[in-house]
């Protein structure tokens, strides 16, 4: 992945982000929620303090100092890094950049982030959340795929031949 590439589709990422935040701001009144897909998916609007799982309610300021160091290190690593660089690795570091830029720009500008996204799997609901989220995780997701997969021991053929 070129680092042009990078960075375009973190900014994509902001964009949508704060796309459908802005469109259930505007469309969904807060914690009156829309049924999508009856008995598992939702769309409910609140308004969160905390991070991911409403931890660290009412922490805005110290999760927004967090992630500016989240996002000052990708941009440092983007900076300094030799590229073109492995896609998932790629992928990998720019879906938390943009997630963490559009959660970052909802805690500055509202003092909450906004989340919508609600999923039941038969009598649990999961915590309710964001494009933003989704991206971070699968980011982080694919940057341990791509670390195992790199950091996995390859046998030789002399080792392939004594476990025969």
């Amino acid at each position: 992945m070129s680092r042009r590439a990078f960075f375009f589709l973190a900014a994509v990422l902001l964009g949508v982000d704060q796309l459908t935040k802005y469109w259930v701001v505007h469309r969904l009144g807060i914690y009156e929620p829309v049924t999508v897909i009856p008995g598992f998916f939702y769309l409910d609007r609140t308004e969160n303090t905390g991070a991911a799982f409403s931890l660290l309610q009412h922490a805005t300021l110290f999760l927004a100092l967090i992630a500016s160091v989240a996002v000052a290190g990708i941009i440092y690593y983007a900076t300094k890094a030799k590229w073109p660089v492995n896609l998932f690795i790629g992928i990998g570091l720019a879906l938390p950049l943009g997630g963490a830029l559009g959660n970052f720009v909802d805690r500055v500008r509202l003092g909450y982030v906004v989340d919508f996204v609600e999923l039941h799997f038969g009598s649990y609901i999961f915590p309710i959340f964001n494009v933003a989220d989704s991206a971070i995780c699968c980011g982080v997701a694919l940057l341990v795929y791509s670390a195992m997969k790199t950091s996995a021991p390859v046998a030789t053929k002399s080792e392939e031949e004594n476990v025969s």
